[in-house]
């Protein structure tokens, strides 16, 4: 009876642990006016494929008060991915209308737009893009 409790809780370790390394995705690096930021994905077949394209040189456009976007060189499918109308400052997201990734500074209800949810990056950059002009350069490679 120890034995068959003992292989159970094993057993559900290692369920917990292969879940948890199975949502969290590659670490991206983005470089914007020199600083390196990491951005961690998520484990979708979206972002495998635009981690394909890799590296990258992207010039980000300023939308309203809450992100910047660029068209991506390939369309990607994103037929398999979760979708969302909310979206918050510090995520990567991603917009097959226009084939765009999008990097928030704010929060945003952007309805009737959905977006899938690449990865989420930290405060430091957040705040850099909320100073920075109508357009952001950024280098994208996969740390």
């Amino acid at each position: 009876m120890k034995r068959m409790i003992h292989l159970v809780l094993m057993l559900l370790c290692f369920a917990v642990a292969s879940a948890q390394v199975h949502k969290k995705g590659m670490t991206m690096k983005f470089t914007i006016d020199g600083q390196v930021f990491n951005v961690n994905t998520n484990d979708d077949s979206l972002v495998t494929q635009i981690a394909a394209m890799c590296p990258l040189s992207l010039e980000f456009s300023r939308s309203g008060n809450h992100e910047y976007y660029s068209r991506l060189p390939k369309k990607v499918d994103e037929s398999n991915s979760t979708k969302t109308t909310k979206t918050h400052a510090g995520e990567l997201m991603y917009f097959g209308g226009w084939n765009c990734m999008s990097l928030l500074f704010a929060d945003a209800d952007v309805a009737p737009y959905q977006l899938v949810k690449i990865g989420e990056f930290d405060r430091e950059m957040v705040s850099l893009l909320k100073k920075s002009g109508n357009s952001v350069k950024v280098k994208i490679d996969i740390e």
